[in-house]
């Protein structure tokens, strides 16, 4: 009994991961500009239902990128903080954090790939 749970929990995980593309993208890839974040990489996806996330690869929480993302943390569907707790401040507009745009941009590419 206890292998047939096993297997059926790992099959929904499985099943989970086909249903969103996942990248990986650094500072270094995206650039100084278009850096975000107080982390030197993290994970971009987009899920079936085009809800874009940025995942933090060590602790693997979710922050939404866009409303239908933020939708699915407020209902509850999945856990997540807001996407301001990594974002930096913009050394070019101070008090300010930095443009999500080019991250995002990058992130919808994913939505784009799966259509």
């Amino acid at each position: 009994m206890k292998k047939l749970i096993t297997l059926i929990l790992a099959m929904s995980f499985c099943t989970s991961a086909l249903a969103a593309q996942i990248i990986t993208v650094s500072r270094f890839e995206m650039g100084r500009d278009n850096w975000a974040f107080n982390r030197e990489e993290v994970m971009l996806t987009c899920t079936k239902e085009g809800a874009l996330f940025v995942i933090n690869p060590a602790t693997l929480m979710q922050y939404p990128l866009n409303e239908s993302a933020a939708a699915l943390i407020k209902s509850g569907q999945t856990q997540g903080q807001p996407v301001s707790v990594i974002q930096i401040e913009d050394p070019q507009h101070p008090g300010e954090k930095k443009s999500l745009a080019p991250v995002i941009a990058r992130a919808q590419k994913l939505c784009d790939s799966s259509s």
